[in-house]
């Protein structure tokens, strides 16, 4: 039987693009050989189906059994036209039901043999037995839950043998062992079934898991798609890429690893210092604000003699500036310590807060001379210019203080807000502390495409051998577009958050460019045609991935204290972007669980490449250095076998302390260090003679005390006596501790030392 349509006619006609026939074409076939085994169940065929016509065959179950299994069988998947060339006789479907029931009622009569199906099933369990085996002392045994159907393609063309999960063909896994072979066919589900039935008891060498399922299989250390690390450091996650970048400077060396990032801090915690950091902050971002706004205006459009903004706000200003740049060149230690604001500081903040957001965002003007303002403007664009060498994240701030709030463990852009006031944003994250809101700044001057905002998604690759921790770039990526276009004196998600499970909710703006795409992706190609033309500097599109490169391995190498090292561990990480003006990248998320779903033209094409190329590097690679591993591009490798033996356990360091000097060598000492010592060794001499003395007091006038005494004198001894023991008592609970001496006791101790004799 030969398969020589793969797609009926009329389809490509009316589907789109996408449209796959191939689980169209596999369930009308199966449907067909299960009428084909029941109408074989009620009649008796002398020999199998499409058998030759001139030989005989004595084993025609054994045939039978290895035909289906092997899908050289009637009607199954791998049928081609090499049937003709071992005897059997290409026969159309209808013929071959037409000769089957002829069959039947001319051999009715007949009766069957109950042993074919038997032998069948024996011979069908036997072949699938040996290539379970066969699996396992290979290591080829995967499971894949979720829909990624693209890797469990990918691992049977390699010849894996699939362990379903329990929710994967759960009616089928429900069915008898028998019941399944009676329908298994190569490639068809009721073999996936049969097959993952008699290996459930193997443990699975590849999982493709996700991130809150638990670690099964352990003990074998088969690759699995998950890297474990602490919650602190964890970066696909909006607190711990806080901390990455936290830690990220121990680690940071031009030209190889380095972050560059919006600023952040975790206000949903109950940490104060974070709290009181962001408020000095964001007073920071408010005065250079100020300095832009007047540094990018006329001093005409700035001044009015009706104004209502002193100059002292200016000054202010100017202040808060030049104690950054101080605080940032390390001029001044003191700058750094944390003081409490004195009352007169904390009107005077008050008042600066309340004037500027005047100037911002109501255009109030100020009461001052053009003369006077010009010189505020050449001096705001200096202390600018000084503070944004020193910090370059600063220029990505524009003149509205705008800041976004983050759920700490959320994605997709759920919960996420933009504010600019400051009691907004802390009233906020008040309301919300189950959420862990973190606050990030905003960018606000980002690089615009036909005046649209878009970020890239960036692949990378994690992988753990028994030495060392690969980090992989895929060198394709793609670009997301807002629907809308890009203003801030609009905050709704649709202009501001480029997600695409945010921007399928949105329909794009009628009058947008033309030259963005309805679906709102580009490719790299299109992005690079599009620097061309706008005359980017040449290499621009290089210096953005080498970028990309320094930003994921610093982030990586940050969180390597906490990160379980497990060999054979990998991890598939989806790494947002954007671009300031002057094409620099900016690390804004990283995601542990990418959508890779054909959503548009663009992905359909680079998402299910990436993952065949995953299987390159994972699977291929261990086994072939030499082996492909795509567009997937190794970028940097940190060896953490230094701690390790050559047995490959732990070092440890045994041993006994060693003693260099049984008595210490005497050092010869400064003139008045030995006079010092002369003096305390005095001071400790005199207390101790006094102690002594009091100790022997007591025991002196008991002895003396033997003859008649007179009344008066015997109770005035009694009473020595007693003070006596007291002393004796005190004296001896105060051995070894330490005599104070106030000030004037050391005073005159000196004096008597050293004064002249």
């Amino acid at each position: 039987i030969t398969m020589t349509q793969s797609v009926p006619s009329g389809v490509t006609g009316s589907r789109n693009r996408y449209y796959n026939p191939v689980s169209k074409i596999q369930s009308l076939i199966h449907n067909l050989d299960a009428e084909l085994v029941q109408l074989c169940k009620q009649c008796s065929v002398p020999k199998p189906l499409g058998g030759s016509n001139t030989g005989k065959n004595t084993n025609g179950g054994s045939t039978f059994a290895h035909n289906y299994a092997y899908g050289s069988g009637p009607l199954g998947v791998g049928v081609t036209s090499s049937l003709d060339t071992s005897g059997f006789r290409p026969e159309s479907i209808n013929s071959m039901l037409s000769r089957a029931r002829f069959t039947c009622s001319t051999t009715r009569t007949t009766p069957t043999s109950p042993l074919a199906p038997e032998a069948h099933k024996r011979q069908m369990r036997n072949v699938y037995r040996t290539r379970v085996i066969d699996a396992y002392r290979n290591r080829r045994i995967f499971t894949v839950y979720g829909n990624y159907h693209t890797v469990r393609r990918a691992l049977m063309r390699r010849g894996w043998l699939e362990k379903l999960p329990a929710a994967r063909f759960s009616k089928l896994q429900n069915m008898s062992e028998d019941t399944l072979l009676e329908h298994a066919r190569r490639g068809n589900d009721y073999e996936a079934v049969v097959i993952s039935k008699m290996i459930n008891h193997f443990p699975a060498f590849f999982i493709w898991q996700s991130k809150g399922q638990r670690d099964l299989c352990a003990e074998v250390r088969p690759f699995r798609n998950r890297v474990r690390r602490s919650q602190f450091l964890d970066f696909s996650t909006k607190v711990g890429l806080v901390g990455c970048a936290e830690q990220e400077r121990w680690y940071r060396e031009d030209g190889v690893c380095g972050m560059s990032y919006p600023r952040f801090y975790r206000l949903g915690g109950n940490s104060l210092e974070e709290r009181m950091a962001f408020i000095e902050d964001y007073q920071q971002t408010q005065a250079r604000s100020l300095l832009r706004y007047v540094k990018e205006h006329q001093p005409t459009e700035l001044i009015s003699e009706s104004g209502t903004v002193s100059s002292t706000t200016l000054d202010f200003a100017l202040g808060k500036v030049k104690k950054m740049v101080r605080y940032a060149e390390h001029h001044s230690l003191d700058d750094a310590r944390i003081k409490p604001a004195t009352p007169a500081e904390i009107v005077e903040n008050q008042t600066f807060m309340m004037q500027s957001t005047e100037v911002l965002k109501s255009n109030a003007k100020f009461k001052m001379g053009e003369k006077v303002m010009t010189e505020y403007a050449r001096l705001a664009k200096l202390y600018l210019d000084q503070i944004e060498s020193l910090r370059p994240d600063y220029r990505w701030d524009g003149s509205r203080n705008l800041w976004i709030l983050k759920p700490g463990y959320q994605s997709r852009g759920i919960g996420i807000v933009i504010r600019s006031s400051l009691d907004d944003i802390l009233q906020w994250t008040s309301n919300n502390q189950n959420k862990k809101y973190i606050v990030q700044k905003y960018i606000e001057r980002p690089l615009l495409v036909h005046r649209t905002k878009f970020d890239i998604r960036q692949y990378m690759l994690i992988t753990i051998s028994d030495t060392t921790v690969n980090i992989w770039m895929y060198r394709d990526c793609y670009l997301r577009f807002s629907s809308q276009e890009f203003t801030m004196d609009d905050l709704r998600e649709a202009i501001h958050l480029t997600n695409n499970s945010v921007q399928k909710r949105y329909k794009n703006k009628t009058n947008r460019d033309s030259r963005l795409p309805k679906h709102n992706m580009w490719s790299l190609e299109q992005f690079k045609a599009h620097l061309t033309q706008k005359g980017a500097p040449e290499g621009t599109w290089s210096k953005i991935y080498n970028g990309f490169k320094q930003n994921l391995v610093a982030v990586v190498m940050a969180s390597l204290d906490e990160t379980e090292l497990v060999q054979n561990a990998f991890e598939l990480y989806g790494c947002d972007f954007m671009l300031d003006e002057h094409y620099n990248p900016i690390l804004i998320e990283i995601n542990s669980t990418p959508d890779l779903s054909p959503s548009t033209e663009i992905t359909a094409r680079i998402c299910p490449q990436v993952l065949k190329d995953c299987i390159r590097v994972v699977v291929d690679l261990p086994k072939n250095p030499v082996a492909g591993t795509g567009l997937f591009e190794r970028v940097f490798e940190v060896n953490y076998s230094i701690n390790k033996g050559p047995d490959g356990k732990p070092l440890e360091l045994n041993g006994k302390q060693m003693t260099l000097f049984e008595n210490q060598p005497k050092t010869r000492t400064h003139p008045r260090s030995r006079l010092l010592r002369k003096i305390l060794n005095n001071v400790k001499t005199t207390t101790s003679s006094k102690l002594e003395k009091a100790k022997e007091a007591p025991v002196r006038t008991v002895k003396t005390v033997t003859g008649k005494v007179p009344k008066k004198k015997k109770a005035q001894t009694t009473e020595v006596a007693s003070l006596g023991s007291t002393s004796t008592h005190a004296s001896s609970q105060n051995v070894g501790q330490k005599v104070i001496l106030n000030s004037t006791t050391r005073e005159n101790l000196a004096l008597q030392y050293t004064a002249p004799k």
